[in-house]
């Protein structure tokens, strides 16, 4: 059967990014000199597994308490979600999951981070360090999403796999690209637009293309 999800969103119905960090200050630590240009799309959502999808979608279990420290945002980082770029943008999407009655996800995010229109799923840890820089529509996801084989059973969300994700300090992180579960972008990496990152980058390195590979060492010398 297919799970049920339930979600809350900090930042709908007329409520800003100032309202939420106060009335979800135990969820989101979000630093005074962040900055948001426009508005962000925020989730805490609750993935269960069910036996009965049309019995259990007509309940709610979700409880905002189970996501403490979800989200961490820290000083001098810019969060661009409008779409008025040289290049199409879209609102930067942050969610934290918490499957059946476990622990949920963590998205931290460091110093002097720029995402422009980033999209983050996280199930487990997404952990971004300071100064680095996203290109336009970036997606990260700690998890498959769902069971790679036998998919719509009664335990779906159990058996779907996570891995902490980890940027390291001052990568970049060209337009496009999707970084999965697992993946470590070493410090001072570049990733080239479009890539698909699926494998660790180490530090001082680029790499693009789908699969992305290493294609050059940089000179940190210069």
């Amino acid at each position: 059967m297919p799970c049920v999800y339930e979600n809350i969103f900090p930042v709908s119905n007329g409520v800003t990014v100032e309202d939420a960090r106060h009335i979800f200050s135990e969820q989101m630590q979000i630093h005074e000199k962040a900055t948001f240009v426009g508005q962000p799309h925020i989730a805490f959502t609750l993935a269960r597994d069910s036996d009965d999808y049309t019995r259990d979608a007509q309940f709610s279990l979700i409880n905002k308490a189970d996501f403490q420290g979800a989200i961490t945002i820290g000083k001098d980082t810019v969060l661009y979600s409008d779409d008025n770029l040289a290049f199409e943008n879209r609102p930067v999407r942050l969610t934290a999951v918490q499957v059946n009655k476990g622990a949920s996800g963590k998205i931290t995010i460091g110093d002097g981070v720029v995402m422009q229109g980033t999209v983050v799923v996280c199930y487990q840890e997404v952990n971004i360090g300071n100064k680095v820089l996203f290109g336009p529509k970036v997606t990260i996801m700690d998890s498959s999403g769902h069971p790679v084989t036998g998919r719509w059973g009664d335990d779906d969300a159990a058996r779907t796999l996570s891995a902490k994700v980890t940027i390291k300090d001052n990568a970049w992180i060209g337009m496009g690209v999707t970084i999965l579960k697992g993946v470590t972008i070493g410090e001072n990496a570049v990733v080239g637009a479009n890539s698909v990152v699926y494998q660790d980058v180490p530090d001082n390195c680029i790499a693009m293309g789908n699969p992305a590979q290493i294609v050059k060492q940089l000179d940190t010398a210069s």
